[in-house]
């Protein structure tokens, strides 16, 4: 498996794990007292152009799209016969009829994210390692079709190597 895969399916794997963002999201819904029902979100590996996303009618659950960004090698990895560090995005992507509710769903999946990378620090799987640390960028909420609709990006790097 090559390097950028195993980053993408590292990240995939935590995110849908047993502590993962569903987890996190009841957790900050329960505290606020409207855990009503189950957290629904998508989490796949899309990787689109911002215009391209207009096009594509919004699912009504929240959506997370994790992508390699950038890969970077130095000559600082000597310990690996090939090592890396990866930039990782978690694009989130969610719509709703009105822009009120729309921020507070933003804002629980992005406090839900963040707090999946806080608990999530170290050795995610074979080669893939979280130090921790990421930043997190807010779009404005804009009219997309029927519905209000709002993204968020949090960027984080993570160590590759590879035997």
């Amino acid at each position: 498996m090559n390097l950028s895969s195993k980053a993408v399916d590292a990240a995939q794997e935590m995110l849908a794990g047993e502590s993962g963002l569903k987890v996190s999201v009841e957790a900050i819904q329960e505290l606020r007292g409207e855990l009503a029902k189950e957290a629904r979100f998508q989490v796949d590996t899309d990787h689109w152009a911002q215009k391209m996303t207009e096009r594509i009618p919004p699912n009504r659950n929240p959506k997370v799209s994790i992508a390699l960004v950038k890969l970077y090698r130095g000559q600082k990895e000597k310990l690996s016969e090939y090592g890396a560090i990866a930039t990782l995005q978690f694009e989130l992507t969610a719509s709703h009829e009105r822009a009120d509710q729309l921020r507070g769903q933003i804002s629980d999946y992005v406090d839900a994210l963040c707090d999946v990378l806080n608990r999530n620090q170290g050795l995610w799987s074979k080669g893939v390692y979280y130090a921790g640390g990421f930043s997190v960028d807010i779009a404005p909420v804009s009219k997309g079709g029927l519905n209000f609709v709002q993204n968020a990006t949090i960027s984080f790097e993570i160590h590759l190597w590879q035997e």
